[in-house]
């Protein structure tokens, strides 16, 4: 498989196209990937990526999100619902539905399309590109700032593409300009449409315009589930590969059949019998395995590659693609669930198209509503209407939230944690949590306040989160690490702690902006109830940050020989437990009065994010989840309105101290 990224490299340097598009049968039509039954079959067909087996679906996902930032693409030019429609360059009609609409493809609805009919995929405003002047670099003409662009539109800047590309690797990621950064991402999203639409040329077009040169003992048409050993063996007694006049359509084509250069991304959809081989076979792997000679294709893998072939071959008669894509996906469950595999398939299907955090960010939305309609008249009829209608919206957001992250656990078999992504997803649904629970105690509004924020600010930003990393965000661990105790014990609550202390934070944030307003002043009933609530986070904060960093210990020592290592998360971890702490005997010891403890709230904000987020970045530790783009400006946005918010309270204190010394001296 060491051979697959340098096959790669050498397409990409030599500018040469996956395969040619136009197949010389009979094209079939779009509707027939828009019919809803083959949507749901292909949907739930079980594929291994990433070392986890998933649907379809999820990858369909994935890989158009890479590329367009949506789950979904409309057929038009401009790509957006208003748009001219697209024309079918075989029947050279508008593509429309039945009803004269824009067309709208799903993620799997698209990859059909561009696997079987890459005439339409090449004129589809795939690539967003986010800098006119990267586009100009290229010598394309520029649009708009922010333009959507056809791969049959880049297509005369390929070789120019490739060029920059290899070149702008040369240089590290964070020393790149914002425009060598969109080129090689272009590029590198340019290739990868290559090989989706080249998909299927193994079948198609395996050997491009020269299957009259191979040799005679290979039969023709050529099917490789027949004659991939022979063909292998021409190539390896035939002389340098790159002497042989087919060799570059074959190893093109072979790349289109993995869908991806890199092994771990490849299209893996065949299930062994053995249940020792851990990895799926995949019709790229068996190609690429039998033409290096570090695999001998069995008769099983060559019975799953003529299935496969035969779902092209079927094509463009409907009933018969359909019947055999039923019996390819029948067959692929039968295979994995022997092997004891796929068995969540499924619920992961019902997962994404339930879209918990979704629609939980909205619910979230509507119960601040709720809780401003609370405001407008306290007391009268208006807030028992808002507090009902925020009760329920945050109730029902927090539960959907819950349940997606519950549903998360089951699919991936392990705790649920295990990326930067899932700790937005855990702590928005701990502070919406622990929020309620504070209302149901409390009655005071502020609960639902906090629950309303910190829920829907956590689902906004895991959304951002998830759209903009544009991977699969159920990231399979080792096994070593699903079944550390530890593990499992250490990371839940010491995010329960960030949960905690993020809380107290927020209120200390509302109490402060009340205080700009002038809704409550030093010691009134409302002021001495925040302080009380945000000191019981503070030390509900402490007791989790002070546990789940000793698990964390006793499981660094079980696992890496150390209990302590000054890794950037240990470090930050103990400075949330130092600083509630500092707030714990400061507060006792009658250091801090009210004002001073909201005022350490904000410094304790300011340490969880650099704990939670900060760390991230400085891509150095063990516990480095890896490095974001666009991360630091959100950090230094949230620390400059904690400091803004900390100078209010310093000169606040200050006045009040001035006051009192002042009173004290008339009283004197």
């Amino acid at each position: 498989m060491s051979s697959i990224p340098s096959l790669r490299a050498w397409v990409a340097s030599s500018m040469l196209a996956l395969a040619s598009v136009a197949p010389a049968k009979e094209l079939p039509p779009l509707d027939l990937f828009r019919d809803p039954e083959i949507t749901r079959l292909f949907e739930s067909l079980p594929v291994q990526e990433g070392g986890r087996i998933k649907p379809l679906l999820k990858m369909a996902n994935v890989r158009l999100q890479a590329s367009r930032a949506l789950q979904s693409i409309w057929l038009t030019e401009s790509g957006e619902s208003d748009g001219k429609p697209l024309v079918d360059p075989a029947t050279q009609k508008p593509l429309l539905t039945e009803k004269g609409k824009p067309i709208k493809l799903t993620s799997v609805q698209w990859l059909l399309m561009s696997w079987f009919r890459p005439d339409i995929g090449r004129t589809v405003p795939l690539f967003k590109v986010d800098n006119s002047s990267a586009v100009a670099e290229l010598g394309l003409d520029t649009r708009a700032k922010r333009s959507q662009y056809t791969y049959q539109e880049i297509e005369p800047a390929r070789e120019v593409l490739m060029q920059k590309m290899t070149e702008y690797r040369q240089i590290p990621a964070k020393e790149q300009t914002p425009e060598q950064r969109i080129i090689v991402e272009l590029a590198a999203k340019y290739l990868d449409y290559d090989m989706i639409m080249g998909h299927f040329d193994f079948i198609r077009s395996p050997v491009g315009e020269n299957a009259d040169k191979l040799p005679p003992e290979i039969p023709q048409p050529l099917r490789l589930s027949k004659s991939l050993p022979d063909v292998a063996k021409t190539l390896t007694s035939g002389g340098p590969p790159m002497q042989i006049p087919w060799f570059r359509d074959f190893a093109q084509a072979a790349l289109g059949a993995m869908m991806s250069g890199n092994p771990e991304g490849q299209l893996r959809i065949f299930p062994s019998s053995d249940k020792t081989i851990e990895v799926w076979h995949g019709p790229g792997e068996m190609i690429f395995g039998a033409v290096n000679g570090s695999v001998n294709p069995t008769p099983e893998q060559l019975q799953w590659l003529a299935l496969y072939e035969d779902l092209y071959l079927a094509l463009p008669d409907a009933a018969k693609f359909k019947a055999t894509a039923e019996m390819l996906v029948s067959k692929v469950k039968a295979a994995a669930q022997e092997r004891g595999e796929g068995q969540f398939v499924n619920l992961e299907i019902q997962s994404i198209k339930a879209d918990y955090f979704f629609y939980a960010q909205w619910l979230f939305v509507l119960g601040l509503i709720g809780v401003g309609l609370t405001w407008i008249s306290p007391g009268a009829r208006l807030d028992k209407i808002g507090r009902c209608i925020a009760w329920g919206f945050l109730g029902l957001a927090t539960a959907l939230t819950v349940t997606g992250v519950i549903l998360r656990c089951i699919i991936m078999q392990r705790p649920p944690i295990a990326t930067l992504y899932e700790t937005i997803l855990f702590i928005g649904a701990s502070c919406a949590f622990f929020g309620l629970i504070s209302e149901w105690i409390s009655k005071r509004g502020l609960g639902l306040l906090i629950a309303g924020l910190a829920g829907g600010g956590c689902m906004f930003l895991a959304i951002q989160f998830d759209t903009a990393d544009a991977t699969d965000n159920l990231q399979q661990l080792q096994a070593v690490l699903i079944t550390n105790f530890w593990l499992s014990t250490h990371v839940p609550i010491i995010n329960l702690g960030y949960a905690a202390c993020m809380v107290a934070t927020l209120i200390s944030m509302k109490y402060f902006v009340q205080r700009i307003f002038g809704q409550v002043k030093t010691g009134d009933d409302e002021a001495r109830f925040m302080t009380r609530t945000a000191y019981g986070f503070v030390c509900f904060g402490l007791l989790l940050s002070l546990v789940g960093t000793v698990l964390g210990g006793i499981w660094a020592n079980y696992s890496w020989g150390r209990f302590w290592g000054w890794d950037p998360k240990e470090n930050g971890a103990l400075m949330i437990v130092l600083m509630c702490l500092v707030i714990l005997h400061a507060r006792l010891g009658g250091y801090i009065r009210e004002i001073g403890l909201h005022c350490c709230n904000l410094i304790l904000g300011c340490i969880v994010i650099f704990s939670w987020f900060g760390v991230n970045q400085l891509g150095v530790g063990l516990h480095a989840y890896g490095f974001t783009d666009g991360t630091w400006p959100k950090i230094y946005s949230f620390w400059a309105i904690q400091m803004l918010l900390l100078t209010y309270g310093l000169i606040l204190a200050y006045l009040e101290g001035r006051k009192s010394a002042s009173v004290k001296t008339s009283a004197a």
